[in-house]
């Protein structure tokens, strides 16, 4: 081989290694259906009407109600200018398995082990540092799965308009 032809054969190599590298770059999930913390009302409005969930918009409490095919699903945001997204609870309609075992469906979707696990079967409680004052939460008891997503940042703004 003449040494055109060593580098082309090299150059090729390096750029299957390059593709490979770049398609295999792990994605970082930061939402929750869609909804992220600190996106606008409007945002999490558009995200409802694209996934045709039936939502409602509740002002008195500054919430917007949709159903889903997950369940009901709770977007809290902040008053006036943009309206924030401060967090999102999702009510799961059919939560079947054990409280470890949704925990590490969701481990695996965010690619992020817990941060901390309080309680024991049947009731427990999952938390996940997303990003940057971002946290996941899975809350199971025998009744009832929640899991919500919110910046602490602003849910203490919204805690602070309601007084």
């Amino acid at each position: 081989m003449n040494r055109i032809q060593i580098g082309v054969i090299a150059t090729a190599v390096f750029l299957v290694v390059v593709i490979f590298g770049l398609t295999r770059q792990s994605y970082e999930k930061h939402d929750l259906l869609g909804v992220i913390p600190g996106m606008t009302h409007k945002q999490a409005e558009s995200v409802g009407k694209a996934r045709k969930w039936g939502c409602q918009d509740q002002p008195a409490t500054r919430e917007l109600v949709c159903a889903t095919g997950q369940g009901k699903f709770s977007i809290a945001y902040l008053s006036g200018g943009d309206q924030q997204v401060t967090g999102a609870t999702l009510r799961l309609a059919d939560a079947a398995g054990s409280a470890q075992s949704l925990a590490d469906g969701i481990s695996e979707q965010y690619r992020k082990k817990p941060s901390s696990v309080e309680g024991q079967e049947p009731a427990m409680t999952f938390t996940w540092d997303i990003d940057k004052g971002v946290k996941l939460t899975m809350r199971k008891t025998a009744d009832a799965t929640d899991i919500s997503i919110g910046n602490d940042e602003l849910q203490k703004r919204r805690e602070s308009e309601k007084q």
